[in-house]
């Protein structure tokens, strides 16, 4: 007799209840007509039958087969529905209540005088339910937003499609409010009024919706402390009006920029449904063995507005919001997590919030209390990612410092993050969100997105095949982006993370066929001296490569792929050197010291504040600048410190310095294993006897002659190898015969349907001189495909310029361009081209080869976005350095994805800029 293990059987049963559980509580009743008498006709029995609405808010289909529906909550079982029935992401089914039973017809009518309806999951479970009063006729009762507990009668109806606000029957307008939410040094006088008459207007102070029991506004409301309004219209024979909501912050100031999150008090605190507090319905995780509420998935409504750094009204929206993180959920203070999405009423943030990222959309995003570093600086992590910003192509998080109050009451420093998940890597490197694998590393391998597959079949090449074999480090060279991962690894061992590589790591690909793995470098709270595993002393290199590590922090399996690699030499050699070169820059000791003083000058000011409302944060330590002094410390021991571990792991003998100059430093850069050496006459710590692979880079308009010092080559590349201190020069020349550098910057391959500008491309100038291009030809990967420049066509300096295939359909839907030319009477295939522009002397001046496979973005096909080059001094022959713009582009102006060169990130300011400098001006969309 076959056995079975009942506690794996009954874990199982578990599992499939809770991924159920999750999958219903995307599923709402989400409109519905009692009496339908001309709206919509059933299609199958070709008369008017009263119809159920359900919606799917979920990211991924649902079938509804062996669901129940019933109009009788004690007779949950009344219909079951028996056939493949599915709702897609984000969509709809209309199920008709007609007595018919059979497929999505139910065996029950609904009542026009007032019932109730259920939904039941197959294991009886309800999911939703609503209990009505009389209906009219042709008129539906639904929800607004979708999703939410906001109630309406509609007509017209929208069955089978969003409910709309214009829809709703008789909807109040909303009151009028004197005063805009913002900043006052005094009281203030807020008065309210309504277009129509015998309108009751209705207001909390408290975060609550205003309902017909709340207070009604007669005379102007005095404020003389800093307090949200919520206000809202009533009107017999109307629908309530929608809510309106301001802050006014009353002689409050702040260096920061401030959020003010307003909701109703139960969705935070109360004991039951609070996702604040421990609370009495709770569950187990996150490092508490006693169940809390703040464990659980609950996500809650909330309006929330954000003031620039000048106290601007930037934005004000309504969003969700749930808690964030895992052990850090037990701190007083915790991170929020904001989700945008129709059933608030958008399901994008458009706004720029960070200065120096070009992205202006968000589907969420988080305000993080510094995680395990609440105790410590409140910002150890975001300077960890400030340095891997400046020196390495890694993913990393965005950061900006804010305020956050929640229903005017002062609630502490809160980071700006991005939240790293489908829709990060779809804004970063415009891959479809729905074509990703997306793996997250945290106690186990979980697939976030995607599936496994892949990186299991990856994990399994290694653990079964040599590397120090070339073929299959060639291998995993092709499917693995080598330079990111030793970066990432570098990173993570330099600043002695603690949690980590079992904890803490994710990586993602492309779906395609030739995509390669990258990694998200997060969470860097155990860094920099941030716990007893993360000290100056600590040898991450032996946490990183250890074969028998403890379940955490580094169990043998996620120490796996890099103790495979490093049986490759070439791959030794490049990580070992790498190391030396990031030590001597990235992670330079004066370099890292003035990041942290920079980034802690930025929120000293409010600092004070912050420890006197939450008492145990910052207090690791008897002073804020003492727990800062750990992280300098570090900064000053940790070099010495990681090459004694280098000289052990590898069997080093030890190092030698290479001074390193060139001749003029506007005229070429210099690289060490990848890595740009900035400082001019910089002395650089090498390891001796590992090979070093040094290269020169001249500027447009220059040439590279020779090196001197230890080498005499001519070759732009070297490799040498130090046993001795010694130094090299890089000698640059002005190039006479130099070809004017003209950039393809820009290419729209596909326009939309919606918003056909048919194909065009967009060059740059970005020399200081203006060009003249009359007689340069266009081409693309046919020769006889050409188009010449006419006379006096000249690019000023520092300009853009388009040339198009039609001009009229181009100029229809971007009429204010004048610095464009056409027609080219060819078009550029978008399954991938070559486009070429030739000098008057047949010259190449630029290419690009593009594709929208493999490792190009597949967004520009079609879809409305461009191909956008990330900075025009970028080398625009690698796929890397293209992203998807925002939609339709930005022909003849910045593009959208522009991302700053080393050198400008490398300019540490004597403060970071908080303030929103401009608004975005590339997206058709108000942002």
């Amino acid at each position: 007799m076959k056995s079975f293990n009942k506690p794996a059987l009954l874990l199982l049963l578990f599992i499939l209840l809770i991924t159920h559980s999750l999958t219903a509580q995307e599923l709402y009743i989400n409109e519905f007509m009692a009496s339908n008498s001309t709206t919509i006709k059933d299609p199958d029995f070709n008369n008017y039958a009263d119809w159920i609405e359900i919606y799917n808010s979920g990211t991924a289909p649902v079938n509804l087969k062996n669901y129940y529906l019933t109009d009788n909550l004690s007779q949950p079982q009344k219909f079951k529905i028996q056939i493949d029935l599915f709702i897609p992401a984000n969509g709809y089914v209309i199920i008709w209540a007609d007595d018919a039973n059979t497929g999505n017809h139910t065996n029950f009518k609904l009542s026009a005088g007032g019932e109730s309806i259920g939904l039941y999951s197959p294991a009886l479970q309800l999911i939703d339910t609503i209990n009505f009063g009389a209906q009219q006729t042709d008129v539906s009762f639904g929800r607004f937003p979708d999703g939410t507990n906001n109630w309406y009668k509609f007509s017209p109806s929208t069955p089978g499609s969003e409910n709309l606000e214009s829809g709703i029957f008789n909807l109040l307008p909303s009151p009028i409010i004197s005063l805009q939410s913002g900043f006052y040094s005094s009281q203030i006088t807020v008065t309210a009024s309504h277009t129509l008459s015998d309108v009751t207007i209705r207001y909390t102070l408290n975060g609550k919706i205003p309902s017909d029991a709340s207070d009604v506004y007669s005379i102007p409301l005095q404020i003389d402390s800093t307090s949200v309004l919520r206000i809202r219209a009533f009107k017999n024979g109307y629908t309530p009006s929608l809510t309106e909501t301001r802050t006014y912050f009353i002689n409050e100031s702040t260096d920061l920029p401030v959020f003010s999150l307003v909701t109703d008090p139960d969705n935070f605190f109360s004991d039951t449904s609070g996702i604040y507090v421990a609370g009495t319905n709770g569950i187990i995780g996150n490092c508490s063995t006693e169940p809390k509420n703040w464990n659980q998935d609950w996500e809650r409504p909330v309006s929330l507005e954000f003031f620039e750094s000048d106290k601007s009204l930037a934005f004000s929206v309504n969003a969700g919001v749930k808690i964030f993180g895992g052990c850090s959920r037990l701190y007083a203070q915790k991170s929020l997590g904001f989700y945008f999405r129709k059933i608030y009423g958008t399901d994008k943030l458009r706004y720029r919030l960070f200065d120096d990222s070009p992205i202006s959309e968000y589907n969420n995003f988080i305000l993080r209390s510094s995680g395990q570093d609440w105790w410590r600086t409140m910002f150890r992590d975001a300077m960890a990612q400030t340095l891997i910003e400046q020196g390495m192509k890694l993913d990393y998080q965005n950061y900006r410092p804010s305020v956050l109050f929640i229903n005017g009451e002062y609630w502490g420093i809160h980071n700006i993050r991005e939240k790293l998940n489908e829709h990060y890597v779809y804004y970063h490197h415009g891959v479809n969100k729905d074509n990703i694998d997306l793996i997250e590393i945290g106690k186990g391998v979980a697939g976030a997105n995607g599936d496994l597959v892949a990186y299991n079949n990856m994990i399994t090449f290694l653990s079964t095949n040599n590397m120090a074999h070339p073929a299959n480090y060639e291998y995993i060279k092709s499917i693995v982006d080598i330079d990111e991962y030793i970066d990432y690894q570098i990173a993570e061992i330099y600043s002695a993370n603690g949690d980590w590589p079992g904890s803490n790591m994710k990586l993602w690909r492309e779906r395609v066929d030739g995509s390669r793995w990258r990694w998200i470098i997060y969470d860097l709270d155990f860094t920099f001296g941030g716990n007893s595993e993360g000290l100056a002393t600590t040898n991450t290199l032996e946490q990183a490569t250890a074969t028998n590590g403890p379940s955490w922090p580094n169990p043998p399996w996620s120490t796996l792929m890099l103790r495979k690699l490093l049986d490759n030499p070439d791959f030794k050699n490049e990580f070992i050197q790498r190391f030396a070169a990031h030590v001597n820059t990235t992670f330079e000791t004066n370099h890292v010291l003035a990041v942290i003083d920079s980034m802690a000058n930025n929120i000293a000011s409010e600092i004070p504040r912050h420890k006197e409302r939450w008492t145990q944060s910052i207090s690791y330590g008897p002073t804020w600048q003492y727990l800062i002094d750990i992280m300098r410390n570090f900064a000053i021991d940790r070099p010495a410190n990681v090459r004694n571990h280098f000289y052990a792991k590898f069997g080093i003998s030890g190092s030698n310095t290479l001074t390193i100059s060139r001749n003029n430093t506007e005229w070429g850069k210099v690289f060490t294993n990848t890595v740009e050496i900035k400082n001019n006459g910089s002395v650089n710590t090498f390891f001796k006897g590992i090979p070093i692979k040094i290269k020169a880079m001249p500027m447009p308009g220059y040439r590279f002659v020779n090196w001197q010092g230890i080498s005499n080559s001519t070759s732009p590349e070297i490799t040498i190898i130090l046993n001795y201190n010694t130094n090299l020069t890089a000698v640059f020349e002005p190039d006479d015969l130099a070809v004017t550098s003209i950039v393809i910057n820009e290419i729209n391959y596909k326009s939309s349907s919606v918003f056909d500008t048919e194909d065009w491309v967009e060059f740059y100038n970005p020399d200081n001189n203006p060009v003249d291009i009359s007689g340069w030809k266009f081409l693309d990967d046919n020769a006889s495909n050409q188009f010449t420049f006419p006379a006096n066509t000249i690019i000023a300096a520092k300009d853009y310029f388009v040339i198009c295939r039609d001009t009229a359909k181009f100029k229809a839907l971007y009429p204010d361009h004048t610095k464009i030319l056409g027609n080219f009477n060819f078009g550029l295939s978008s399954d991938g081209d070559q486009v070429i522009l030739k000098d008057n002397s047949g010259n190449i001046v630029d290419e690009v080869v593009y594709s929208s496979t493999g490792n190009w973005t597949s967004l520009p096909n079609g879809n409305g976005p461009t191909l956008s080059l990330i900075n025009p001094q970028f080398d625009n022959s690698l796929p890397e350095n293209w992203r998807a713009s925002g939609m339709y582009g930005t022909p003849g102006y910045l593009n959208d994805v522009y991302t700053k060169t080393e050198e400008e990130k490398s300019l540490i300011p004597q403060e970071f800029i908080l303030f929103q400098n401009y608004p975005n001006p590339f997206n058709p969309v108000t942002t």
